[in-house]
């Protein structure tokens, strides 16, 4: 292969750069063996490739020396040979830290938790990141996914992938796997102007609505769960786990003690102040009352309580609400089949809204006429009221100090038989 002269001189003046079949290859020696080995680098001999073999060369020929081929062979190909099919070994891939991050965190992650992992890992597929090297993913990367993927999605969407992505980064900073974090150096993403903040997404029903609703349900056991979401706000979840251990309809309250997940399984709530006991409203009284007559003396069954850290124990309950044939529920959702919520809106002539609306519907109710956003934040299940303020802010009228009495007889329902009435106003 005949050369240009400056390439030439240049090749002769670097030793251990040398042509085989008209690519460069570089010559060195490793401990360990006699011969030298010999390794194409796949660049064709120009000046400027010269150049920069005899300066891979160089660093191949330190890190010899400094004895860091001997401490970690395996980083050292991959280090200077990234490409090379015979040493590129992938230590540990995103894919991988996917599974070691769940798997650290298998008794402590929630069903929820759970599937968000692999909805982040799933998101990542088509981008082909999944099976490289971990050390091999930088911020320009994560930027580039983040851009493709802002053409069919909202940044809200985004950010919670990311946030699961930034945990299993965090994980192999952890591990001194990579040294730091790719999510350190990249730029925050700013939402939208059209997009909406939490306020916006609450679209309660009004009482008229929810009485319109009630009228086209034919299902009775549907009719009384709206109606508890509905003026109690509990979660769907925590309303299905319900058992008559937990009621107290003479003090009239209910101890929040568990939250059914998706994955059919009776769990505590995932905070403190998840466990709580709620004081019931008239209305809500009045559902229970129904639903005593339903499955109140139906016989306990054992129920197994997924606690942290894998561990279970058994209890014997009597669930509330009861599905089909008085089976224990194993959905959290309102509603699980197929269309019934969507069909159940139209007959009303109501605009589409998810049933969490019901949650919703509760909290703005009691903040417009006046309750203190620190006690509708214990009766909610929020560790303090930040999130009431933030979600609830255009509800709120003006702060009033009264509590559940107060609040009943602003709605027209003071039960005296169960609400006492110690200021004598009727």
């Amino acid at each position: 292969m005949k050369l240009p002269t400056k390439v030439q001189r240049l090749l002769d003046a670097t030793p251990g750069v040398h042509i085989h079949k008209g690519r460069l290859r570089l010559a060195f020696k490793v401990p360990g063996r006699r011969t030298p080995l010999r390794k194409s680098i796949g660049l064709l001999p120009t000046e400027t490739n010269v150049l920069y073999a005899g300066n891979k060369l160089s660093a191949i020929k330190i890190d010899v020396q400094t004895g860091n081929f001997g401490t970690d062979e395996a980083a050292f190909w991959h280090k200077h040979f990234p490409d090379d099919p015979r040493h590129n070994i992938v230590q540990h891939s995103l894919r991988d830290y996917f599974t070691i991050y769940q798997e650290s965190r298998k008794y402590d992650l929630s069903y929820s938790s759970r599937c968000k992992i692999m909805t982040s890992s799933r998101f990542l597929e088509p981008f082909r990141v999944l099976d490289l090297d971990v050390r091999d993913i930088d911020h320009r990367e994560l930027e580039r996914i983040r851009n493709l993927a802002l053409q069919g999605r909202k940044v809200s969407t985004l950010q919670e992938y990311f946030r699961t992505i930034r945990a299993v980064f965090d994980e192999a900073v952890k591990d001194g796997y990579i040294e730091q974090s790719p999510f350190t150096r990249l730029r925050k993403l700013r939402k939208a102007g059209d997009e909406q903040d939490p306020s916006e997404l609450v679209d309660p029903f009004s009482r008229d609505e929810l009485t319109r609703l009630l009228s086209v349900c034919k299902v009775e056991k549907h009719r009384q769960m709206m109606s508890f979401l509905f003026w109690t706000g509990v979660r769907p979840g925590e309303m299905k786990a319900l058992a008559w251990e937990d009621i107290d309809l003479t003090a009239g309250t209910a101890r929040v003690r568990y939250n059914l997940n998706r994955a059919g399984q009776i769990k505590p709530p995932k905070t403190q102040a998840g466990q709580r006991i709620i004081e019931l409203l008239p209305e809500a009284l009045a559902v229970l009352k129904r639903q005593r007559e339903l499955t109140y003396m139906l016989p306990a069954r054992e129920e197994v309580i997924h606690l942290l850290h894998n561990k279970t124990r058994t209890e014997q309950r009597r669930r509330v609400f009861l599905s089909r044939e008085n089976k224990p529920y194993l959905n959290p959702e309102l509603m699980p089949a197929p269309g019934a919520w969507a069909n159940l809106l139209r007959s009303a002539k109501l605009a589409h809204r998810e049933p969490y609306q019901l949650r919703h519907s509760y909290a703005s109710m009691m903040l417009m006429i006046g309750a203190h956003p620190a006690y509708l934040a214990k009766q909610m299940g929020h560790k303090d009221w930040g999130m009431i303020r933030k979600v609830y802010a255009k509800w709120v009228s003006e702060e009033n100090p009264n509590y559940r009495d107060e609040l009943a007889r602003k709605l027209g329902d003071l039960d005296p038989h169960v609400t006492p009435d110690e200021t004598g106003v009727g």
